[in-house]
């Protein structure tokens, strides 16, 4: 284990003290789904920015959307000209809100999680994870299912909050609605070097990375990436 992994192992355990209550990623979804998105902070229009600018041109493309939330990187894959979109995820009060907001017959959502995806092996030219991966505790379980379903030459555009964020002490958290409480949703931070050494094992080629700041600090990532032939 490197010297690197040991410290941020050590920081981790740290900040996780005197935290919010923490909810799983469908738990937390399900409450936030009513007000998610409502008002975008500067950290998701920073990442949204960055995505827009590195996105591979998606005409008649078969994209899928995992982790997709309301539907956002649906919506706008249509928009692009993607033949098709399939958005993911464990919230069903997500996914409902993902078919109203995105009532098109060119998208069509499903209930599953990261770590087995009901698709057959390269069933996608574009898979789009966007604020999501971190909820996953296996990256490279995840990865792989990513990496399967991708086709050969297809591309992997990953988004999220940046690891150094979490260092200093930043949680995913939202207010309930409902309830007016303040809570946590799961999170594992993964480092640069989680990933590279994922996509070297699965093939994957990082093409470009953008690390987005806020306030003298990175705060995002988002990075494409390319499934060799």
């Amino acid at each position: 284990m490197s010297t690197l992994r040991k410290n941020w192992d050590r920081l981790r355990g740290a900040w996780h003290r005197d935290q919010l209550p923490v909810l799983t990623p469908e738990e937390g979804y399900n409450r936030w789904a009513a007000s998610y998105g409502e008002n975008m902070n500067p950290v998701q229009v920073l990442e949204a920015e960055a995505l827009d600018r590195l996105l591979p041109d998606l005409s008649g493309q078969k994209v899928l959307d995992l982790g997709c939330g309301k539907g956002r990187v649906s919506r706008l894959a249509l928009d692009r000209g993607a033949a098709a979109t399939t958005g993911v995820d464990v919230s069903e009060a997500m996914l409902k809100a993902a078919a109203a907001a995105v009532p098109s017959a060119s998208a069509r959502w499903l209930k599953a999680g990261a770590r087995r995806l009901p698709f057959r092996d390269a069933s996608f030219g574009v898979v789009v994870c966007a604020l999501m991966m971190g909820h996953v505790k296996d990256l490279d379980v995840a990865l792989s299912e990513v990496a399967r379903v991708l086709r050969p030459g297809g591309v992997l555009m990953l988004s999220d909050f940046h690891p150094y964020a979490a260092l200093r002490g930043w949680q995913r958290a939202f207010t309930d609605a409902a309830s007016g409480r303040a809570f946590a949703i799961e999170n594992h931070p993964h480092l640069f070097e989680d990933y590279i050494r994922c996509f070297n094992a699965l093939d994957i080629v990082l093409e470009a990375l953008e690390e987005p700041s806020h306030e003298g600090f990175p705060v995002v990532f988002v990075l494409r990436a390319r499934k060799e032939r």
